[in-house]
């Protein structure tokens, strides 16, 4: 309801958690040359991240080999940090690319979710809300305590 209420902020939320660094309140788990990881503030699960290209971008079409690679080797760490630190079954991964497919985020990113076998219950489908377990506080903490190893 915090998503639905408050507009679309001005400016790129990427881009400004980017500028802020990689700590519990910009809620960015790492960064590298090309890609950085952060948690999806308004996450569909526990754990939901983001793997955004650090150079401001809208369209996988203008992304550099090396962008490409990097999101693609996040992509394939995150499955791992979600099995270690969630002991996750699976991963959604995918691209809401322009408005139409439902995309408000104007900065690519890739999301990847963490999933459970039975992890969708009666209060989603029938009651049209979301359950999370932990707050993002708490998730950042235990997934930046495993990536600082990478």
């Amino acid at each position: 309801m915090q998503y639905v209420l408050r507009g679309r902020p001005p400016g790129c939320i990427a881009c400004e958690a980017l500028a802020g660094g990689v700590n519990a309140e910009t809620l960015v788990l790492h960064r590298g040359e090309h890609a950085f990881l952060m948690l999806n503030r308004y996450p569909y699960n526990v754990g939901h991240v983001m793997i955004c290209p650090v150079r401001h971008l809208v369209d996988p079409s203008e992304m550099t080999d090396a962008e490409m690679l990097e999101t693609m080797k996040l992509l394939a760490r995150c499955g791992d940090l979600f099995r270690r630190t969630m002991n996750a079954g699976g991963v959604n991964a995918g691209l809401n690319l322009g408005a139409a497919s439902g995309g408000s985020v104007d900065h690519l990113h890739l999301h990847a979710v963490p999933r459970w076998v039975g992890d969708t219950n009666f209060i989603s489908i029938i009651g049209g809300t979301k359950t999370l377990l932990e707050t993002l506080e708490g998730t950042w903490t235990r997934l930046r305590k495993e990536i600082e190893a990478w």
